[in-house]
């Protein structure tokens, strides 16, 4: 019996070294595809020898020598990758099931999302002295009907004496549609942002576009951010703040100024790589990482009576009509009973 064990046990000893050189060889694998990839496709170019370097010392840990399945080595990999962009992540890529095709034929885009709920459009109101307050929670792409859909937002408020735009809640979304709604209240023809694409080496620029209707240059912006305001809707308080056409009030925004895209490393290993970049025509930069900072840093939930005090009190120091004087004053009494 004793004699059976012992040959047993030697048998498993054999295959030990067996295994564990399978999943060194599997780490070392993933390791090389994956700074081949940063190599290759990440967008800031500076940071690659950084990244390359701190991969490769990582590698030499005890820490990564001890992972012992992907899941380990991913957590200690996306460590390492976030110290240099939240954006760079690896994960499992998602195995194919009956469940997931489900999930898959009843999953709703993003800009289909946009479609079926008034192209996000939530609130157009004229308030009290003739402050304009637009709402809306994403950027859909533009169409016929999207472009109508903003026309007539803009037609309530082509008279408004200054205007409010809410954009706590806003998600993004297409960037053609920061370009139509940023034309409506810039006269002249002004570049906007533009997109560095690693895949391709281009840089694509955005610019005002012709527009229907009645277009205010001069009145007075403001715009309401959070820190769940992300993407597109950032870029738009981003341009707006620098090309110096509104004051922005809230909190500083998500941060979110690169796109990225899944990159397949292995069948099973993928990474978030981040492969474009928001090129800021005034500052060259963007605001990736740190959000777009308002001018006045403010609660969210605080913001719109801020802005719209703001508002009243600029439209008290230059409007000359008694009766609008009136209403003026009497709207900051009111919100002030109401803070």
């Amino acid at each position: 019996m004793k004699r059976y064990l012992s040959v047993a046990l030697l048998g498993v000893g054999m295959l030990v070294p067996s295994v564990s050189g399978a999943q060194e060889q599997q780490k070392e694998t993933i390791v090389q595809a994956l700074t081949h990839s940063i190599e290759q496709n990440y967008v800031q170019q500076q940071k690659i020898p950084q990244i390359v370097s701190a991969l490769q010392a990582l590698s030499k840990t005890t820490e990564f020598t001890a992972a012992a399945d992907n899941q380990a080595l991913l957590l200690i990999l996306n460590q390492e990758l976030k110290k240099f962009d939240e954006h760079l992540d690896l994960s499992i890529v998602p195995q194919g099931d009956t469940h997931a095709k489900n999930t898959k034929q009843q999953y709703e885009s993003w800009f289909d999302k946009l479609a079926r709920k008034n192209f996000g459009f939530e609130k157009v109101e004229i308030l009290p002295a003739n402050v304009g307050l637009l709402s809306f929670w994403g950027f859909a792409n533009v169409t016929p009907r999207s472009k109508q859909k903003v026309h007539s937002a803009m037609m309530l408020l082509e008279d408004a004496d200054s205007i409010i735009i809410d954009l706590r809640n806003n998600g993004g979304g297409d960037a053609t549609m920061v370009q139509l709604i940023s034309s409506y209240f810039l006269d002249k023809p002004t570049h906007l942002n533009s997109f560095y694409s690693r895949d391709t080496g281009l840089t694509s620029e955005f610019w005002t576009v012709p527009v229907t209707g009645k277009q205010r240059p001069n009145v007075p912006l403001y715009i309401l951010t959070s820190n769940k305001t992300f993407s597109a809707a950032e870029e738009f308080a981003y341009n707006f703040k620098h090309l110096g056409r509104a004051t922005i009030i809230g909190e500083p925004t998500k941060g979110g100024a690169n796109p990225w895209r899944f990159i397949n490393l292995t069948p099973d290993i993928r990474v978030a790589m981040p492969t474009s970049m928001a090129v800021n025509p005034v500052t060259k930069s963007n605001w990736e990482g740190t959000g777009v900072i308002p001018h006045l840093k403010v609660a969210s939930e605080q913001a719109l009576d801020i802005a719209y005090s703001n508002a009243l009190l600029h439209l008290r120091e230059i409007s000359e009509g008694e009766r609008h004087l009136n209403d003026i004053e009497l709207a900051l009494k009111t919100l002030k009973e109401h803070q």
